[in-house]
């Protein structure tokens, strides 16, 4: 009986980590497909655009999915109000974001980045069912029949810069017409209220959200105004990667997760010094895999200096992950938000500076990393500051 409650447990965690790697997989999977398919300039192209929709996405977004999970804990039988309520009342972002759309993209495509928009912000105000009732299985489906769907419009038709959006917008708008069905049963019960608090009451989530998304993607903003399509496309990959290498750190500690926040931090530093010392080898695992890829799959050769860069960017996190969740646990989200604030500054203003005078994408990993590192000196010196203290 014990045996399958773990096999349970793990196959839940497994499930659970494919889904949050997913996006990210099928976008790689996408880039391949364009790289064989037509170019890397396109893919270039394409990257640029997708990463300032995901600018506009999360800013409307307004932490609503970590905001109702928690409404959705604290009330279980007011899900659907809370759901409405917080949907209804970020409409007005929606309506601002596809106004920001109309001038910060191409007037030739502005009704697929408006159905994208929309689209996304339908799918991802419903991603909070799936979390909630841990639907990781129907998610993962659904996110390969409507990326299945994408790669069908692709193969039969021709692809150029114009086309890939609107094919790229008919993919959203399939995934939220998914999520639509998935959970109609729950979307029927209509309410059309809002909460003119929620803005104020959810910022600290929005900000949190926020700040983590530029702070691992701001060097990648900055580059789109400097390089090249093709030198863009292929910063997009290597960094996507880097991404993920990232997400492992939090990954491993997930099965512990509940653990960590009962455990005395004497325990939990414990667990901390074992993350550092086998993530060198985790790293270096998944940057020879990265190797691998590029060369065999893109046919991009790097040298030794991207692969070098690429430790000191996906290395340090893992030295704080733990840290980062005590924190929460004390409710000190206030050094969190500060600390990256000001790594994304560091982050921006090295990375312009190093792309001014020419270094190109290593300039920007090169800017990237010192923000990286700057991070993980706050953290280490934070909590030794902490510890000293007591």
């Amino acid at each position: 009986m014990n045996l399958k409650k773990t096999f349970d447990r793990i196959k839940l965690v497994l499930i659970n980590i494919l889904k949050q790697v997913l996006g990210q997989v099928l976008t790689l999977i996408l880039s391949v497909i364009i790289f064989k398919w037509d170019s890397k300039e396109l893919w270039g192209e394409f990257a640029a655009y997708f990463i300032y929709v995901n600018i506009l996405i999360t800013i409307i977004s307004w932490g609503n999915k970590e905001f109702l999970i928690r409404e959705f804990s604290k009330a279980p039988n007011k899900i659907i109000e809370n759901f409405y309520l917080v949907f209804n009342s970020r409409l007005p972002l929606l309506v601002l974001a596809v106004v920001a759309a109309l001038f910060v993209f191409p007037i030739s495509c502005f009704w697929f980045f408006a159905l994208w928009i929309i689209s996304v912000y339908i799918s991802q105000s419903l991603e909070v069912f799936w979390i909630y009732k841990r639907d990781y299985a129907k998610s993962i489906l659904l996110e390969i029949l409507s990326f299945s769907g994408l790669v069908l419009l692709l193969f039969y038709n021709k692809i150029n810069s114009d086309k890939l959006i609107e094919y790229y917008s008919y993919y959203q708008l399939m995934r939220a017409i998914l999520y639509i069905i998935l959970y109609a049963s729950e979307l029927k019960k209509l309410h059309f209220a809002i909460d003119k608090k929620y803005f104020v009451t959810a910022v600290s989530f929005f900000l949190l959200g926020l700040v983590g998304f530029l702070q691992s993607r701001m060097d990648f903003v900055i580059i789109t105004f400097f390089e090249s399509d093709q030198n863009v496309a292929v910063y997009q990959i290597i960094t996507t990667f880097f991404i993920l290498i990232h997400a492992l750190g939090t990954f491993l500690i997930f099965p512990y997760m509940k653990n960590i926040y009962r455990l005395q931090k004497s325990s939990v530093s414990v667990f901390q010094r074992f993350i550092a010392v086998i993530s060198p080898l985790v790293v270096c695992f998944c940057l020879a895999v990265l190797f691998l890829i590029m060369h065999y799959v893109y046919n991009i050769s790097l040298d030794y200096h991207y692969y070098l860069l690429g430790f000191l960017i996906t290395f340090p996190p893992y030295l704080y992950t733990v840290k980062i969740l005590i924190l929460y646990k004390e409710n000190k989200q206030g050094f969190i938000l500060k600390t990256g604030i000001i790594a994304i500054v560091i982050n921006s203003l090295a990375s312009i500076l190093l792309l001014y005078l020419g270094y190109g994408l290593k300039g920007a990993l090169m800017g990237s990393a010192i923000a990286h590192l700057f991070t993980a000196y706050q953290y280490l010196t934070h909590f030794s500051t902490q510890t000293q203290k007591a």
